[in-house]
């Protein structure tokens, strides 16, 4: 029977290139053979007119997309406990009545007397869709 060979993949992890070689080891894990070598390099990733990132458009659309995704979260997570809490009706006819009410003269409205439930619910849910962050 033959003895198996043994082999060794040395990596060489730059900022734009990759380089790579395949060793065959002896029979005390040293290297006695160089099977193959090779090397990728990358392109910088900037505008070479300008130097400015490829990237930033990408990444632009990314964090519109996490803004939109966020604020649709934190709408859902603040109808679920104002409706949790009795707050907001759970009929979807009835909340959507409530949206026929003016956010801001209910804001008004609760300095100088005391909100309905509903009202209150309303205000406070016209508030979490302004904020920005």
């Amino acid at each position: 029977m033959l003895p198996k060979m043994r082999y060794r993949l040395a990596l060489d992890l730059g900022s734009t290139s990759l380089g790579w070689a395949m060793l065959r080891l002896n029979a005390n894990d040293e290297p006695c053979a160089l099977i193959k070598v090779g090397v990728r390099i990358f392109s910088d990733g900037r505008n070479p007119k300008d130097g400015s990132s490829l990237a930033v458009t990408r990444r632009e659309k990314r964090l519109m997309r996490r803004r939109r995704d966020r604020l649709l979260k934190r709408k859902q997570r603040m109808m679920a406990l104002l409706k949790k809490h009795g707050f907001f009706p759970a009929g979807e006819a009835e909340r959507k009545a409530l949206e026929t009410l003016n956010p801001y003269a209910l804001r008004a409205k609760g300095l100088d007397e005391a909100l309905t439930p509903a009202e209150f619910a309303r205000a406070l849910f016209h508030i979490n869709q302004r904020r920005w962050l």
